[in-house]
């Protein structure tokens, strides 16, 4: 009987019974504690926040940036295990929106305006799982989850998910799934930050730097006239959450295969552009702890 699944059930039960700010210091404490000492993750995570900020892995600012991810992700970490006791309009009630020239739920039916559907591109920043929440009380959302190993945990934390209104799409079977959601005029979120070999993915300019990305989104959005619609939501000042949305991304008629490569890869860089405005601005909110841009030559 897995460990972690036993785990998993103690820590939500013990996240029910304990304050938010509570809550919050132990998993940072915790996460902290894992970047201090898992050596080879500390380096990947100072090597990335180098990247974002243009500074040398041993600037001190950087390192602080790298600790503040671990730091930020034990938050998290502290929220997903509090998951099934979270009340979702106290939730949105604590949150500021940020977004530009509209909201986030604004942006969201612009997108979905069309009837072709939304593809809901977030990353591994701030808080995902919040993100679903507050999109979830609003639209019927899908959302593309790896399916974890051990049956009994992944039933429990995607049921988790199912009881906030989010259908779970399994990532191993997701492609025609997703087309059958967005023929429904419904979105479907995916987190889109994972870094791949220049053998298997799409080429973007990330903080200035090529890195090699999943075409999937983009490649869904050109299959089905989709909007991408780019949202996050993070931990912000005085243990409120924050909200951005932004103007959706529509794909353009495209004729031969020629075409079709050439927006994936627009559509793509769109969706980093995006997020590199996040970064970049909240960059300890950003939970990346594997090498994101290929070895420099």
């Amino acid at each position: 009987m897995s460990s972690v699944y036993w785990l998993a059930r103690g820590g939500s039960t013990l996240a029910k019974w304990t304050p938010r700010p509570v809550r919050h210091t132990l998993g940072s404490v915790v996460s902290a504690g894992s970047y201090l000492g898992w050596r080879a993750k500390r380096l990947v995570t100072v090597q990335n926040m180098a990247q974002v900020t243009g500074r040398t892995p041993r600037d001190p600012y950087v390192q602080r940036l790298a600790m503040a991810s671990w730091y930020n992700y034990g938050r998290y970490a502290s929220d997903f295990m509090y998951f099934p006791h979270m009340d979702a309009a106290v939730l949105e009630a604590n949150m500021r929106d940020l977004s530009q020239d509209g909201t986030w739920s604004q942006f969201l039916d612009k997108a979905l305006k069309p009837g072709k559907g939304a593809i809901v591109a977030s990353a591994h920043f701030g808080s995902w799982d919040l993100a679903g929440v507050l999109v979830g009380r609003h639209f019927p959302l899908s959302a593309v989850a790896e399916t974890f190993s051990d049956t009994r945990l992944n039933d429990l934390l995607q049921n988790q998910r199912r009881e906030k209104g989010i259908a779970i799409i399994p990532l191993e079977s997701s492609a025609r799934r997703i087309l059958r959601v967005l023929q429904k005029n419904e979105p479907v979120a995916l987190v889109v930050d994972r870094p791949l070999s220049p053998q298997e993915g799409t080429p973007v300019k990330f903080f200035g730097r090529t890195t090699y990305v999943p075409s999937g989104p983009a490649t869904l959005a050109v299959m089905s006239g989709a909007a991408i619609f780019p949202g996050y939501v993070w931990y912000g000042h005085h243990h409120e959450f924050y909200v951005r949305g932004f103007e959706p991304i529509f794909p353009r008629p495209c004729k031969g295969a020629a075409e079709r490569e050439e927006e994936v890869l627009r559509l793509t860089q769109s969706i980093y552009d995006v997020l590199e405005i996040m970064v970049r601005e909240w960059p300890s909110q950003w939970y990346m702890f594997r090498p994101f841009w290929p070895p420099a030559p």
